[in-house]
């Protein structure tokens, strides 16, 4: 993981972001980058931006926005198909 200037802004620590990479709640892919909704150890809603690659880079990390709340309860469309 590496972590940009920008990244480190809203002064999420580095552990929080592992952690939300290592289990995010949520993974919303945004064209080529990512968004990982998670939890710190002290139970608060992040969100890390992520560019995909080894190893991956983290361009924005910060307090869960109430715009990207939508994201904690949107499903998946059902896939059709199936016995029956």
């Amino acid at each position: 993981m590496r972590l940009t200037r920008s990244a480190r802004k809203h002064g999420v620590a580095a552990d929080d972001i592992r952690r939300v990479l290592a289990a995010p709640l949520r993974t919303v892919v945004q064209g080529e980058v990512e968004l990982h909704i998670g939890l710190t150890d002290g139970r608060d809603l992040i969100e890390v931006v992520v560019a995909p690659g080894d190893p991956v880079i983290v361009l924005h990390a910060m307090r869960l926005r109430p715009a990207n709340y939508r994201y904690l309860t949107w499903q998946a469309p059902a896939r059709s198909g199936g016995s029956g």
